[in-house]
């Protein structure tokens, strides 16, 4: 009996000693809840990705909900090449290029579209001015709006598309597909890929950083605290400009603040309920695809075209 523990005590600290040693995950990136400017902007994040989480959700549930009707789109295919695509597209939609790319074209999604006026405002006043000097009476801003729009667009799908294997797949059998069935994979393929990226990769972030969020939430109050605490006392040192500026930074640090419990409040209910969620649209997701590529494979099958 005493070998018997010495052994599980020995194994104990040896299994102890590699878990303690294991590197943590590099770059370990610090949290901004000391920062003055994120602790401000603290609530509105968290509303905003309770509302990313039940929008992403919905939209998967949508997508998801789609599949059965994919082969209905198509018109005479080679069934077993659909079910390449269809399996490729699903597995693309989690892979690490995608996932990175995804979040490259989002991200200059964002800034065309926060930045959009004042973008169009110069091109568009650069335009008219071109075609005023040629004689031109005329505002071109409606149009260059929607060039610029409808081309930003296309601009990031192809780029996209460009991490989506399933695309590649469709482009090596395009002329064997025929036009219309190769546009049909093509938006298939897109939507595939955006529901395996929803409820495998989106979802499950959003719920990581809700809950990261909610432990910062006493160290945001604090920090406010102490920036408020630093504005005041720094008043009465300079001019009546100053002031009211200074006036206005603790005011908007004092509106954040009041907002954090409600937001706490709504985050936390959400934060219950998550895992929950995550698993209940990652079960949809993978049941309708599952149904969607025995479908496909039946039809392969039927007309002699499964490998």
């Amino acid at each position: 009996m005493n070998g018997l523990r010495a052994f599980s005590l020995v194994f104990l600290l040896a299994t102890s000693a590699v878990a303690c040693s294991a590197p943590k995950p590099e770059p370990e990136i610090a949290s901004s809840a000391t920062q003055p400017g994120y602790a401000q902007d603290y609530p509105t994040v968290v509303q905003q990705i309770v509302k990313d989480f039940g929008r992403d959700d919905d939209d998967a549930r949508t997508l998801t909900s789609g599949f059965s009707e994919y082969p209905k789109g198509l018109k005479a295919p080679d069934w077993s090449v659909v079910g390449d695509i269809h399996r490729t597209a699903n597995d693309a939609g989690r892979s690490h290029a995608y996932v990175e790319r995804h979040r490259e074209v989002q991200g200059a999604a964002a800034f065309f579209l926060a930045e959009q006026d004042e973008i169009v405002k110069k091109v568009g006043g650069s335009a008219t001015y071109a075609a005023k000097q040629k004689g031109c009476e005329v505002d071109l801003s409606g149009v260059v709006n929607k060039s610029l729009t409808d081309s930003v667009g296309k601009q990031l799908e192809k780029r996209l598309r460009e991490r989506n294997e399933a695309h590649s797949i469709i482009d090596r059998h395009r002329t064997e597909l025929g036009k219309e069935d190769a546009a049909t994979l093509e938006e298939q393929a897109d939507q595939l890929s955006r529901a395996s990226y929803l409820v495998h990769i989106a979802m499950v972030e959003e719920k990581v950083r809700l809950r990261a969020l909610i432990e910062e939430a006493e160290q945001v109050k604090k920090t406010l605290d102490d920036y408020i605490a630093r504005e005041r006392a720094s008043q009465g040192k300079g001019k009546e400009a100053d002031q009211k500026a200074s006036e206005a930074r603790i005011t908007r640090a004092q509106e954040s603040k009041a907002q954090i419990d409600g937001s706490l409040t709504q985050a936390r209910e959400m934060e219950k309920k998550m895992e929950e969620r995550v698993a209940a649209a990652q079960k949809r997701h993978a049941d309708a695809l599952n149904a969607l590529l025995a479908d496909v494979d039946k039809r392969a099958k039927d007309a002699g075209q499964k490998k």
